[in-house]
């Protein structure tokens, strides 16, 4: 049991890893270009469209993302308590594709969470968003093991926590690190790509009316 449960957390780890630096590289980076100095004003008037000043805060902290689930990963697949260790199986073509696609979804949030709250309530974010996005994200836990809380036959807390973005990710780390059970593929990859899409152009919009405002 106990090396069931390090299989499932470690993915979990470097899952949650991905969403922080995410977070942090990117809306706690606007929170302060965005403050009293207006630093964000320097940013904007380079020889470059508004959006692309966005998409590059976006793209450099997935690249953050990404080193960090490659530090994150070996470390948490070794520390563990006496006796207990985890299954690591990496599925490199899952690997390849859908970690890259995880951080740049994570980034994307940050970029939203960084454009919605005002720099002097960036600290609410944290315990308003971020606190509930990690609970109900699957880290310790297998989207699966949700299925026995019910009302009346429905499985609602395996329903509502669809809506979270890291319940996606924490699912495909485990299928691109661990031989465990997860979400199928064919969900994971869409509502990735789709949360992407959403992520970026709300984070878009929002900067813009940050910016010219």
């Amino acid at each position: 049991g106990a090396g069931s449960f390090a299989t499932v957390l470690v993915p979990g780890v470097v899952g949650i890893s991905i969403m922080f630096q995410g977070v942090q590289s990117v809306a706690l980076q606007m929170s302060a270009e965005f403050g009293y100095t207006r630093e964000i004003e320097d940013r904007v008037q380079a020889p470059c469209p508004i959006w692309l000043v966005a998409l590059s805060k976006v793209l450099s902290g997935a690249v953050q993302g990404l080193i960090s689930a490659a530090i994150v990963l070996p470390i948490a697949s070794v520390v563990h308590a006496s006796g207990v260790s985890a299954d690591i199986s990496l599925h490199w073509w899952v690997v390849i594709t859908l970690v890259p696609l995880a951080c740049i979804a994570m980034t994307a949030l940050g970029l939203v969470l960084g454009t919605s709250f005002e720099p002097r309530n960036i600290g609410l974010m944290f315990g308003f968003v971020v606190l509930p996005i990690t609970f109900l994200g699957g880290t310790y836990y297998q989207w699966t093991r949700l299925s026995p809380v019910t009302v009346g036959g429905w499985h609602w807390l395996q329903t509502i926590v669809l809506v979270n973005p890291l319940i996606y990710v924490n699912e495909g780390m485990r299928a691109a690190f661990t031989n465990a059970g997860h979400m199928h593929l064919y969900v994971i990859y869409p509502a990735l790509l789709g949360f992407c899409a959403l992520f970026v152009a709300i984070g878009l919009r929002n900067f813009r009316r940050r910016v010219l405002s």
